[in-house]
């Protein structure tokens, strides 16, 4: 990866990372992680790639966000029910969001396989935009800083605890994932009835 940085410099970083952030498969951690050993020892500005980073996550955040609201909801209506997205569980998705969409976006940044999907779900499920623009650039600066400055700093030790970490996060990731549709199918009716109750409250004056 470092040689791959060397050739392309920093844009490819960029590119990942934007890409990745819309659904692409891409090593974008590893290639900010590898971007920050390089720039300790070759000609690359560390701040240079924190600014590059934090932009690209940005613009892959907008694009996300874009794609999901204006592909995902339809796709949702028209498919959903094929693999058990009902009317009321999708409800239930953008209830979640709206009371919780803030946190998942920025805690699913540093999660893989979730910052891939993240933004295209906030939009998926009709987010609100100002606060979903607000937690993921705070988590784009929040992840871009501490993984360069950490790989730039620290050099290869830093790569003996990221692996691990990568591991474990992959694993949380993993347990969302599975746990927390769970969760609304045990809980359905339950959640349902909050909603309509919310939904039936007079806004506070």
């Amino acid at each position: 990866m470092v040689e791959f940085i060397s050739t392309y410099g920093v844009w490819v970083v960029a590119a990942f990372i934007a890409l990745e952030t819309v659904g692409a498969p891409l090593p974008a951690e590893a290639a900010l992680i590898a971007a920050g050993i390089f720039a300790r020892t070759h000609d690359l500005e560390i701040r240079t790639l924190i600014v590059t980073g934090i932009l690209a996550a940005v613009l892959g955040n907008v694009a996300g966000f874009w794609i999901g609201g204006r592909f995902g909801n339809a796709l949702l209506t028209r498919y959903g029910g094929r693999v058990g997205l009902t009317k009321d569980r999708i409800r239930i998705g953008q209830w979640l969001f709206e009371r919780y969409g803030g946190r998942f976006v920025f805690v699913a940044r540093f999660l893989p396989f979730l910052r891939n999907m993240a933004a295209v779900l906030a939009g998926t499920n009709a987010m609100a935009p100002h606060v979903f623009h607000l937690a993921a650039g705070a988590a784009a600066v929040v992840w871009v800083t501490g993984y360069s400055l950490a790989a730039y700093w620290l050099g290869a030790v830093f790569t003996k605890f990221a692996s691990p970490a990568a591991i474990v996060l992959t694993a949380i990731a993993v347990l969302i994932v599975l746990a927390v549709p769970a969760l609304i199918l045990r809980h359905e009716k339950r959640l349902l009835a909050k909603i309509d109750r919310e939904s039936s409250q007079p806004p506070l004056s």
